[in-house]
């Protein structure tokens, strides 16, 4: 414990009450709230393992770090786990937290200010790599609120397979596009579409619905087993794209690397990247510059860097002042079992970080080459069994 505080003084994050549903989150549950009520036993052991890394965080900042676990606001939500899986790493590894939000010259204050075994000190800040914008979530909001409205339809005989386009710009009126729905699942001939054993992209009618530029089909697909209740939604198709995950890491190490102004010490930017099909080669086409092949005459295509990274523009290196990527993809207080960090060192720092010893994946330049040093899993390093939560 913390600050002397006995084990009598801990006041759990999540409420003392009889928990019953097992099922899945709705669409507009927020994370903390389905993990508050969930009586699934996974949520038990997740619950658990956030009220551990809370006893262990300093009492004096303890039950701010606890309301912001607590909001409904999923970001603040996802950002507070983060923050606290952080300083419980640092904790098991031997490091020290010397100060929590250490006020520097500028006025700012990154999360912690940390002490190595060795002595060795360093800021960290931690940040969310989401690459949605405020107007985003307003409309993902808006569109999960249509998926639940579609979720809650009675469909006993099919699943609907759901291809969304667009986000609505306005509220779409949920309780008129269920009641079309359900007309729609209603006029179904369960035993005819069964017996053509159609797939589902094959499977006449189709419904759609657009509203507020947000573009809704649903295709039945008949249930092997027919049953009442449970979710309409068998299946969702994401639309098309381009995908570029690598912008939203730059993007958000940029913001961290320029916050602080001149710093005396190594200064390390933990990011956990949100995105879908995201993982540690966007964290490295962010930092050092996308790829990129380079042809010229005599020579054999070989293939380059663009100066695009968040350490490496067209004019050399810069943000010198991050010292570090401590990255990490779609963390949450569910997937800590799943997960491994990377330590990915900036080359150009002016403050290297040095070999201090998190236990994680390392990666550095040496001799002009990307070198990889293993580490341990979040599991691992956190005594979790294999499978864990389930």
């Amino acid at each position: 414990m913390s600050d002397q505080q006995s084990p009598d003084d801990f006041i759990s994050a999540f409420d003392d009450i009889a928990r019953e549903g097992e099922g899945p989150a709705s669409h507009t549950v927020g994370r903390f709230d389905y993990l508050n009520v969930s009586a699934r036993l996974e949520a038990g052991a997740v619950r658990a393992l956030i009220d551990g890394w809370l006893a262990d965080y300093p009492a004096a900042h303890r039950a701010e770090m606890t309301r912001r676990i607590q909001s409904r606001d999923d970001t603040l939500h996802n950002s507070s786990v983060f923050e606290l899986m952080l300083h419980a790493l640092l904790l098991r590894q031997g490091f020290t937290i010397v100060a929590i939000e250490p006020v520097l010259a500028n006025g700012r204050a990154p999360d912690f200010l940390v002490e190595a075994p060795d002595g060795t000190r360093f800021y960290l800040e931690a940040t969310l790599a989401s690459g949605m914008a405020s107007a985003d979530v307003g409309g993902d909001r808006r569109l999960r609120q249509a998926l639940q409205a579609i979720d809650e339809v009675e469909s006993p005989d099919f699943f609907l397979h759901l291809h969304t386009s667009g986000t609505p710009s306005k509220p779409i009126a949920v309780a008129r596009l269920r009641r079309a729905v359900q007309r729609f699942v209603d006029g179904l001939d369960y035993e005819k579409a069964a017996a053509d054993g159609t797939a589902a992209q094959d499977v006449a009618p189709v419904f759609q619905h657009e509203e507020h530029g947000c573009r809704l089909v649903l295709r039945p697909v008949p249930k092997n087993v027919r049953r009442p209740g449970g979710r309409a939604v068998g299946g969702r198709t994401l639309p098309g794209g381009i995908v570029r995950p690598e912008l939203a890491i730059k993007s958000a190490v940029e913001g961290k690397a320029g916050r602080y102004g001149d710093i005396d010490l190594p200064l390390v930017i933990a990011v956990n990247a949100l995105e879908d099909y995201v993982g540690v080669d966007a964290a490295i086409d962010a930092l050092f510059g996308t790829t990129a092949t380079a042809f010229s005459e005599g020579r054999e295509p070989r293939p380059v860097r663009n100066p695009d990274g968040a350490w490496r523009g067209p004019g050399g290196p810069v943000y010198t002042r991050s010292s570090a990527v401590l990255f990490v993809e779609r963390l949450s207080a569910w997937s800590v079992g799943q997960r491994s960090l990377k330590l990915i060192l900036n080359p150009w720092a002016r403050s290297p970080l040095g070999d201090v010893p998190l236990g994680v994946e390392v990666r550095e330049v040496v001799d002009d080459r990307l070198q990889t040093h293993g580490g341990r899993s979040l599991r691992e390093i956190f005594g979790l069994p294999e499978g864990w939560p389930e």
